[in-house]
């Protein structure tokens, strides 16, 4: 479907966009039903949570708690393929995100986590930024299939979404996903960005020689 910059307003509708890896699906972190039908396209299981992209962090930080070592951590590596585990607060539709989220995380924390960051594509944070909310940004497959960087294949794998122009980064790698609990750096993901190891205390992540 051609790409209309007014459609991404409308109730429950899916867009492919381009980041600084892959292309992903997007759909307003705020619109349940955009979620659910993320969901049934990518065909993926309900149980699997879902990240998000923001424009800034201000943005972040008007749908999400963040403690002062999370801003730390987000001034240090956004925009960037770092994604942190947050609180959402309830304007986003956190039970679409995360169907089947425990109450307390591997890590210790308890209630719903769910994975943002700021990117390093200005297409992505402008998306965010027209949507005036996060949006999702799983990446562009098939669950189960590698991710793309081909507008084509992913015009083939979704008809009829809608695809905004441009092109995607150089980085192969998807997103770092960090968790901070009780001032301790914990990695669940190692991915494009490369943080200290498992479990670090984060006076040892802002030292300066990083």
């Amino acid at each position: 479907m051609q790409y209309q910059p007014g459609a991404i307003f409308q109730k429950g509708v899916v867009i492919g966009f381009p980041t600084e890896s892959f292309f992903a699906l997007g759909a307003n972190a705020t619109d349940p039903s955009a979620i659910k039908k993320l969901f049934q396209l990518k065909k993926r299981e309900a149980g699997k949570p879902i990240a998000l992209v923001t424009s800034d962090l201000k943005q972040v930080k008007k749908y999400f708690v963040m403690s002062k070592a999370e801003e730390r951590l987000a001034k240090q590596y956004w925009p960037g393929s770092l994604t942190i585990l947050l609180k959402p607060r309830k304007s986003i539709a956190t039970k679409a995100l995360v169907p089947s989220s425990p109450r307390l995380s591997s890590t210790g924390r308890r209630g719903v986590l769910v994975g943002v960051r700021v990117p390093a594509h200005a297409v992505a944070r402008k998306l965010a930024r027209l949507m005036g909310s996060p949006i999702t940004a799983t990446s562009a497959n098939i669950s189960g299939q590698p991710p793309t960087k081909s507008a084509r294949k992913l015009k083939r794998d979704f008809p009829g979404i809608l695809i905004v122009p441009g092109r995607c980064g150089n980085a192969r790698r998807p997103s770092t996903i960090v968790d901070v609990t009780n001032d301790k750096l914990t990695i669940i993901r190692q991915g494009a960005v490369h943080v200290q190891s498992r479990r670090t205390p984060l006076s040892l992540v802002f030292s300066p020689k990083n």
